[in-house]
């Protein structure tokens, strides 16, 4: 029930975001009783709240090639509506980089990962390859709270619901379970998500599926 709870967090800040505060609440009174028990129709919800938020892509007609679908200037639209995260730019490898950190507003609430936290997006703008997140992880179980808290965080309304549904019911099960050096993967849609546990940090990588 500790990670039902921390699961809800991103939806009650996307309903604020999208409706107003006054609406918001009563959104939340409606939808929230919905969500532990139908969560498809909450997230449908969420990603109908950030539709009227979220700016239209720069980026013009149907993504080509191999790549998770997702475009970099709505990705980090939805992102930096949430107050959570700050984004720096960079190219590893050839490839172009943006960085999303968490904002000095949003690291009190997460105060046992916010040092070492980041979340990379990597690849065509118009059509992302790959998304690896890095988060700090040790034996206490505040690191398993706050990473699965994070990882919601970031993920809700970038994704299509049904995708962000079962990666989310995935990582409630297996965060806490990965020993150092294990790995767990999965794929749900064209997403492929790996979570791989080393001595000082988690990670969770997301490709295309094969």
């Amino acid at each position: 029930m500790r990670h039902a709870r921390l699961l809800l967090i991103p939806l009650l800040m996307l309903f604020v975001l999208a409706c107003g505060l006054s609406n918001a609440v009563q959104q939340v009174e409606t939808q929230l009783p919905n969500a532990l028990t139908s969560a498809p129709t909450a997230l449908g919800f969420v990603e109908t709240a950030v539709a009227s938020v979220v700016p239209t892509s720069s980026c013009t007609g149907t993504p080509s090639g191999a790549g998770l679908g997702l475009q970099l200037d709505v990705t980090r639209a939805v992102l930096e509506k949430t107050g959570q995260f700050t984004f720096t730019e960079s190219t590893e490898n050839g490839q172009p980089v943006s960085t999303a950190t968490l904002a000095s507003t949003a690291a009190g609430g997460f105060s046992a990962i916010s040092n070492g936290f980041s979340a990379k997006f990597i690849g065509d703008v118009c059509n992302l390859t790959e998304i690896k997140m890095t988060v700090p992880r040790t034996d206490q179980q505040n690191t398993v709270d706050e990473g699965i808290g994070v990882t919601t965080a970031l993920f809700s309304g970038i994704l299509p619901p049904d995708v962000t549904l079962g990666l989310f019911t995935w990582l409630a099960t297996n965060y806490g379970n990965v020993p150092v050096g294990g790995q767990q993967q999965t794929t749900f849609g064209k997403f492929e998500f790996t979570l791989q546990r080393d001595q000082a940090n988690m990670t969770l990588d997301a490709l295309p599926a094969k």
